[in-house]
């Protein structure tokens, strides 16, 4: 039997010291959720897809990135760790062969690889790459230099893109043999103050969620130019700001044809409709708890990780298919959910 697990945030929130308690939590139940494992802030998670095996970076000063045994659920492992090189690490792109994680740090902004062997433990004591990238945006308390969020791979496979907050770009990396990252300039370079964050592909389109502007950015991948292209932009929400003044969008994800992006402040998940050729189409809003840091589609429902409300949510995916377009400009849908406490959730996956 399967398990969700979410790293957490220190009890006192993003940006307070680390290692005072947080750590990895175990939910086997929608309405119950347990600390199983004491880690500096591990702020986000990937899974081995065939081994009982975890990945986790702690996002701190001096960042790491833990491999955590899982098969016996109850008492998880610490099975091996790396110091990354890196400060503020928040984001792990996991090859598809499962040989390198790359490691996206917000804190120095650069991107680390880190093997792993065979048996998906990490192959050497530190990366074996790191790339650093210079440069800044207008936005001087967010963009003064490189914040490198998170990665993925291109539509083509052959290459890794970083959204670059700080410099509010598209960084490109062409994947080399043995994993090994090429820097291959920029494949897009964003409206200045855009902030991109997190990424979701779907076909040729890559969707971007803006957290500094709060925009939603749709761009085509141009194969031969290896550049991506922007074809559309739109507002996330209509929604106004409820727990705090800013309007920050957080993570983005495709599930079968709708495109939902969560934006925190509003404190609400967009849901855009996909057209057959992956256009985005606003519906509406849905309530979606105190700061919606990281939500994931899992056996038909959609579990969402408040991190300032200190809960996790679980919404029906039928029900989120099923919500009606918003009645009313900024109108906030609520639909039923289970809850279970999480200190600080940052992020999920199911293993």
């Amino acid at each position: 039997m399967s398990s969700l697990w979410w790293g957490t945030y220190p009890a006192d929130g993003l940006g307070t010291p680390v290692g005072k308690g947080e750590g990895l939590w175990r939910q086997d139940d929608d309405e119950a959720a347990e600390q199983v494992l004491e880690l500096p802030a591990p702020s986000f998670l990937v899974a081995h897809p065939s081994r009982p095996l975890l990945y986790a970076v702690s996002e701190a000063p001096a960042s790491m990135v833990h491999a955590i045994d899982v098969s016996d659920a109850a008492e998880p492992k610490l099975a091996g760790s790396v110091k990354t090189g890196g400060t503020d690490a928040c984001h792990l792109l996991l090859s598809p062969e499962a040989d390198e994680l790359y490691v996206s740090h917000y804190g120095s902004g650069d991107v680390a690889v880190v093997p792993l062997f065979p048996n998906g433990l990490p192959a050497f004591e530190s990366p074996i790459q790191s790339h650093a990238h210079k440069g800044h945006g207008p936005r001087k308390d967010r963009q003064e230099r490189s914040h490198a969020h998170s990665a993925t791979f291109a539509p083509d496979g052959r290459h890794v893109l970083v959204a670059d907050l700080g410099t509010d770009e598209l960084r490109r990396y062409r994947v080399g043999p043995g994993g090994v990252l090429e820097p291959d300039g920029v494949a897009a370079t964003l409206p200045g103050g855009a902030g991109p964050r997190h990424m979701a592909v779907q076909g040729e389109m890559i969707y971007v969620a803006c957290e500094l502007d709060g925009m939603l950015r749709t761009m085509r991948w141009d194969p031969v130019a290896r550049e991506a292209v922007l074809v559309d932009e739109q507002q996330i929400t209509h929604a106004a700001p409820r727990s705090a003044d800013e309007v920050a969008a957080s993570h983005i994800l495709v599930v079968d044809a709708m495109l939902l992006v969560g934006v925190r402040g509003p404190d609400v998940i967009a849901i855009f409709d996909l057209s057959p050729e992956g256009w985005p189409r606003y519906r509406a809003s849905l309530d979606a708890g105190h700061w919606p840091r990281y939500f994931a589609a899992i056996d038909e429902r959609l579990h969402v990780g408040c991190e300032r409300g200190h809960e996790v949510r679980s919404y029906s995916l039928a029900h989120v298919r099923r919500l009606p377009p918003e009645q009313e400009t900024g109108a906030i849908a609520e639909l039923p959910y289970r809850a279970a406490k999480v200190t600080s959730p940052a992020c999920i996956v199911q293993r």
